[in-house]
């Protein structure tokens, strides 16, 4: 028993987890997730997405078995560091007692005359002085003890990420919100509104986009407080603990319903959005797409020849009772007519479309990140290392020593640095 439960608390168990872990996350990120099996079926073949949707590769991070091999490797993490707290604990009290009788015996790595300077230019600041059971000086030092805890902590630290990032997961919200600037807009089914203050396009002399820039208030709609940024891609805003990303943009314009004349109905439509007419809803309108400097290309499909306003164009839909009425593509200021009601599009601008998500556990990924680059800096960077020199009936000091990792290195510092304070052991 004992035996299967060090295996599982074993950094071999843990690499193979980690291994299976990352697998996985290759094929969610390989695989497009989140479709039907109609999609997989059509962009894969029938079997191939019979295995997607029976091993849950369509949403590969909150399948079942994802979940168990992550709280498996929790497991593993935490056993395997509650099996080495008491041994590191018991290190650091009792295990740097220098034996000067067994350390005479283990093969000298350099020979001085003058031990203190050798110690002090490999780092090795505090000095024991004690003596041999013959009676001879013998000159000890241990230098980073933290060193011993690097991986410790890495693993503390890799634990505590992965707790923080399950539990966002299973806890994070995320909205979108869209629209045109001065537009309010309710953030999902929060307690907060979100203003568009200001919404810019930069264009390049391609008309490529060169960065989206929105201006946000988000406001508390139960205490009316209020909190205003910017935001642009790869710039994120944090307006009452939530994180805006300006994801993306399009299309918009205003669309006027007219009736005998007479102004009845206006509201402005994002590209895919549609509208009831509201005194006959059977009749539904749609902006379907919006074509800024419009050019039908050979066939006669439309297409937009720049990112600038200088030709518009209206993509449009008419529906009754839910049957396609109508479709076609509106230049400028014409209209479209169905019985006593004149439709138009007018102002054409751009929209915004931000994502709002929020995730509490965010700061535990954070600091469980922090604590993995703590580990590896003492692991690697303070290599705990013990040595120590008897002086020999010439007066010259016999050196020892010796470091858990990197040990050859260090025999090799300790050698070079004897060099430097005459003969090292041929």
């Amino acid at each position: 028993m004992k035996k299967h439960l060090r295996f599982f608390f074993s950094m071999k168990f843990a690499i193979v987890i980690l291994l299976v872990l990352v697998g996985a996350c290759t094929v969610g990120s390989v695989i497009p997730q989140g479709n039907t099996m109609a999609w997989y079926a059509q962009n894969y073949s029938e079997r191939v997405a019979g295995a997607v949707m029976l091993f849950g590769l369509d949403d590969v991070f909150h399948s079942p078995w994802f979940v168990i091999l992550t709280l498996v490797l929790c497991g593993n993490l935490l056993g395997c560091n509650l099996l080495h707290l008491p041994q590191l604990i018991r290190r650091m009290k009792k295990g740097f007692q220098p034996d000067p009788d067994t350390m005479v015996a283990v093969s000298v790595i350099g020979r001085t005359q003058n031990a203190a300077e050798v110690f002090h230019s490999l780092g090795f600041r505090r000095i024991e002085e004690r003596k041999t059971k013959d009676g001879s000086a013998f000159l000890y030092s241990v230098k980073n003890k933290a060193g011993i805890w690097g991986a410790w902590i890495c693993h503390l630290g890799m634990l505590v990420v992965i707790i923080g990032f399950g539990l966002g997961q299973a806890f994070k919200t995320e909205d979108t919100v869209y629209g045109v600037t001065g537009q309010t807009k309710p953030v999902g089914e929060t307690r907060y509104a979100l203003t568009i203050d200001d919404f810019t396009v930069d264009l390049r002399e391609d008309d490529t986009v060169s960065q989206y820039l929105s201006t946000l208030t988000m406001t508390d709609t139960v205490t009316g407080e209020s909190q205003s940024g910017q935001t642009s891609v790869n710039a994120p805003l944090t307006l009452f603990g939530r994180r805006l990303y300006q994801n993306s943009t399009g299309w918009a314009a205003e669309t006027v319903i007219e009736k005998n004349g007479e102004e009845i109905q206006s509201q402005i439509l994002c590209a895919g959005e549609y509208m009831p007419i509201e005194d006959f809803p059977d009749l539904v309108v749609t902006l379907a797409a919006f074509y800024p400097d419009y050019q039908p290309d050979e066939k006669g499909h439309p297409q937009t020849a720049s990112g600038r306003i200088l030709n518009p164009a209206y993509l449009y839909r008419i529906y009754y009772r839910e049957q396609v009425l109508g479709m076609n593509v509106l230049l400028g200021d014409e209209v479209i007519t169905v019985e006593d009601y004149t439709i138009r599009f007018r102002n054409p601008q751009s929209y915004t479309l931000i994502q709002v998500k929020r995730d509490p556990f965010t700061p535990i990924a954070a600091i469980g990140g922090a604590l993995v680059l703590v580990g590896l800096i003492l692991a690697f960077y303070l290599r705990t290392a013990e040595l120590w020199a008897v002086q020999a009936l010439d007066g010259s000091w016999q050196l020892g020593g010796r470091s858990k990792k990197g040990g050859a290195e260090f025999e090799e510092a300790v050698g070079e640095k004897c060099l430097l304070y005459r003969e090292v052991i041929e």
